[in-house]
Parts: structure tokens; sequence; C-alpha cells
């Protein structure tokens, strides 16, 4: 079994996350989101509340997101890159940043699915440039 690797990454790539999530959540109107590793290494978070456990619901959704791509590799894809999970209430949806990271968000009925996609295009786009940055 593969043991996963630990990212370590500087306060300033940190910083920078953080304010690029801020923005993503801002412009996506959402509950919350989690940006975090494929392997489960939460990174930065924004938007949680007392009632939610963030590292359960992140190691929960990094598990239906690697579930999700095994299926992909099962039905001949190399990798569903995002998906929706639609509810009555309440809605999530994942994408992979890159080959390590993943970003999962939660939103209402008073956000459009369509407008947190374009709101997650944006942000993996400059999470890249982020993560590439040697500073």
């Amino acid at each position: 079994m593969e043991v996963p690797e630990v990212i370590v990454i500087s306060k300033n790539k940190y910083d920078k996350l953080g304010l690029l999530l801020d923005d993503f959540c801002n412009q996506a109107n959402t509950i919350w989101a989690l940006f975090s590793t494929l392997a489960g290494q939460l990174v930065v978070q924004r938007g949680f509340v007392n009632s939610f456990d963030v590292l359960a619901i992140n190691a929960i959704a990094c598990s239906i997101f690697n579930s999700t791509a095994e299926l992909a590799h099962i039905v001949g894809d190399k990798r569903f890159s995002s998906f929706l999970q639609e509810g009555v209430n309440a809605s999530m949806y994942y994408t992979c940043v890159n080959e390590d990271y993943l970003l999962v968000t939660l939103f209402d009925d008073r956000t459009l699915p369509g407008l947190v996609k374009v709101a997650s295009v944006d942000f993996c786009a400059e999470a890249v440039k982020v993560l590439e940055n040697e500073a």
C-alpha cells in the first residue's frame, strides 16, 4: 500500500490560497468550501460554523471523490474531474484542481450550480498558479 505524501505549503501560499477561497465563496455564494489534497490533507477551508465537523466532512468528501474517480476507470474514463451532488435544500460540487488537489463546496438553492462551476474554474486556475510559484 502506497502511503500518501504529506504536502507542506508555505505561509505565503496558504494566505494566498485563503484569499482565493474567500473570493470563490463570495462569487459563488457558497455556504462553505474546502481545498484539500486528494489524499485528504485539509489545506484551507472557509465558511464552516460550529455545527460542522470540518475534518470529518473533508475525509468523507475526499473519499467520495476518489471513489468516483475509481468508478470512472471502471467505465473506461480517465477521471471524472468534477461532479455535482444535488439535494432538496443543499448541493455539493467537487472539482479536481490538479493531480494533487480538490475543491469541494456546499451551496443551497439561492445559488445556481452553473455559477459554482464557473467560479470554480477561476479558482482552480489561480490556485494552480499559486501552488506552482516557488515563493
